[in-house]
C-alpha cells in the first residue's frame, strides 16, 4: 500500500524508486508467506488445490496489468515528446491500483476472516482455538466432547495432537540457522532441494521472457501491430493452465505435475530454438515462423504454469519441519528473487535465438534434477514429510538437544554405556 502510493503520487524519479522498492519488499514477503498460510488452513487432502489457486490469481494478475496497460501508448523516445491525452494520468492509475487491492486484503485478513493458522495458535498455546480452527477448516462444529469412535473427530484430534507434538519437539531444541541445517544430515536434503527448486523456478527464463516478450516476438517474426495481441494471448492461456494444475495437483501429485511442466518447458525451449534458426526458415511458409513461435512461447509459459508455477512453493511448505521451515523458506525466496534479478537482467542480453538455447539447457537439466530428488508429498503431514520423517529425527544431530527431558534420557544412557565399559575394562585388567 505505501509503495502504490508513494508511486501514484510520485513527483520524482526518488519518489518512483521508493515505491517501486517498497512494493518489492511487500511481494517478496506475501510471495513466501501466502502459500504456507494457504498450506496450514487447507485440509490435507485439498492442499494442493487451494495452495494452486494462488498461481492461478497470479497469472490472473498477469493477465489483468496487460490488459488494463492496452490504452496506455508506447513510452516516448525522449524528454522532448512529453506524455500526452490519457497516458497524463493513466500511469499514475496503474502504479497506484494496487493501494485499492491492499486496502480489500487487509479488510478481509483483518475484520471479515482474522484466522490464524491451527499450527501458530497450537505455537501460541491456545489449544481450543486451533481445535476451533482445525474444525472450521474441515466444515465441522467443534463437539463438546470428542467421539473417536467417529472417524472424522478421531483424524481431527490425530491432527491436532501431531501438531501438539512437532511443537513440543521444536521448542525442545534452540533455533537452527539455514547453515546448521546444511551440514545436519536429517535437514542437508531438503535445505538443498529447496534452494535448488527456488532457484530453478527462475532460473528456467520465464521472468526474463515476460518482461521482454514483446521485444522476442518482434525478433520472431510478428509484425508490431500484433505484438499486444500476442503478449495477451499468451497471459489469457497462461491462466488456463493454472487452472488445469489446480484441478490436477492433488490427483497426479506434485512430483509428476514439476516434471510434465518443466519436460514440457524443455521441448518448447528446443523448437523455438529450430523456429529462430535462420538455416530453418524455408520449411515455414511466410509469416509461418512468428505464429509458430508464439505457439512455442505460449506452451513455455503454460507449462511453467502448469508444474514449477503452481507447485514450487506448496511443495517447499510441505519438505520442512516446524524447526527451520521459517528460516529455510526466506532463505529460498532470496534465492529465487536473486535469480529472478538475474534472469531479468541477463535475458536484456540475449538475442532469442541464444535465450532459447540457455533457457532450454537449464529446463532441461533442472527435469533430469528434479527426477532424482524430488519425492513426492501428496497427502503428507506438514510435520511428517518423505524428506524428514518424524522417525529419522534420531539422525540429526542439532535436534540432539541435552537440555529436553529426551536428550537428557539420553545422555544418562550414554554416560551409563560408558561406566559399564569402564568396569569392563578395569575388571578384564
Amino acid at each position: 500500500a505505501v509503495g502504490a502510493m508513494s508511486c501514484a503520487l510520485a513527483q520524482g524519479v526518488g519518489a518512483l524508486v521508493f515505491g517501486r522498492f517498497a512494493s518489492g519488499v511487500g511481494l517478496g514477503l506475501s510471495a513466501i508467506a501466502a502459500p504456507v498460510y494457504i498450506a496450514e488452513v487447507s485440509p490435507r487432502e485439498r492442499r494442493g488445490a487451494n495452495a494452486a489457486m494462488h498461481g492461478v490469481f497470479i497469472t490472473l494478475g498477469i493477465l489483468a496489468s496487460i490488459a488494463l496497460g492496452l490504452p496506455q501508448s508506447p513510452p516516448p523516445a525522449d524528454s522532448e515528446h512529453p506524455l500526452i491525452g490519457l497516458d497524463v494520468l493513466y500511469w499514475r492509475f496503474l502504479l497506484g491500483l494496487p493501494l485499492v487491492l491492499a486496502i480489500v486484503q487487509a479488510v478481509l485478513l483483518l475484520s471479515l476472516y482474522p484466522t490464524d493458522s491451527p499450527s501458530f495458535l497450537v505455537q501460541c498455546g491456545d489449544m481450543d482455538a486451533a481445535r476451533g480452527v482445525l474444525y472450521e477448516i474441515y466444515g465441522m462444529t467443534v463437539p463438546q466432547r470428542v467421539d473417536l469412535k467417529d472417524k472424522a473427530q478421531a483424524a481431527l484430534a490425530l491432527q491436532l495432537q501431531d501438531l501438539q507434538e512437532a511443537v513440543t519437539l521444536a521448542k525442545e531444541v534452540p533455533r537452527i540457522k539455514v547453515v546448521q541445517a546444511i551440514f545436519d544430515p536429517f535437514f542437508r536434503m531438503a535445505v538443498f532441494l529447496g534452494v535448488g527448486l527456488a532457484a530453478f523456478q527462475q532460473l528456467c527464463g520465464i521472468n526474463g521472457l515476460m518482461s521482454y516478450s514483446n521485444a522476442l516476438f518482434a525478433q520472431a517474426g510478428i509484425p508490431p501491430a500484433s505484438l499486444n495481441a500476442a503478449s495477451t494471448l499468451m497471459a489469457t492461456a497462461n491462466v488456463f493452465a493454472s487452472l488445469m494444475s489446480s484441478r490436477f495437483v492433488d490427483h497426479w501429485g506434485r512430483r509428476k505435475l514439476l516434471l510434465t511442466g518443466s519436460g514440457c518447458q524443455t521441448v518448447a525451449m528446443a523448437f523455438l530454438a529450430v523456429l529462430t534458426d535462420e538455416r530453418y526458415n524455408g520449411f515455414l511458409p511466410p509469416g509461418g515462423r512468428g505464429i509458430a513461435s508464439v505457439v512455442c512461447f505460449t506452451i513455455f509459459v503454460m507449462a511453467f504454469s502448469f508444474g514449477l508455477g503452481a507447485v514450487t512453493w506448496l511443495y517447499l511448505s510441505e519438505i520442512y519441519p516446524m524447526e527451520i521451515r521459517g528460516a529455510s523458506l526466506s532463505s529460498c525466496g532470496v534465492i529465487n528473487w536473486l535469480s529472478s534479478f538475474l534472469v531479468v537482467f541477463g535475458t536484456g542480453f540475449l538475442s532469442l535465438q541464444d535465450a532459447c538455447h540457455v533457457f532450454g539447457m537449464i529446463c532441461f537439466l533442472g527435469t533430469i534434477g528434479m527426477y532424482i530428488w524430488v519425492v513426492e508429498t501428496k497427502g503428507c503431514s506438514m510435520e511428517d514429510s518423505p524428506l524428514t520423517p518424524r522417525s529419522e529425527r534420531g539422525t540429526s544431530h542439532l535436534l540432539s538437544n541435552t537440555s529436553s527431558p529426551r536428550g537428557k534420557y539420553q545422555k544418562m544412557a550414554d554416560e551409563s554405556d560408558d561406566e559399564d565399559s569402564s568396569v569392563a575394562s578395569a575388571t578384564a585388567s
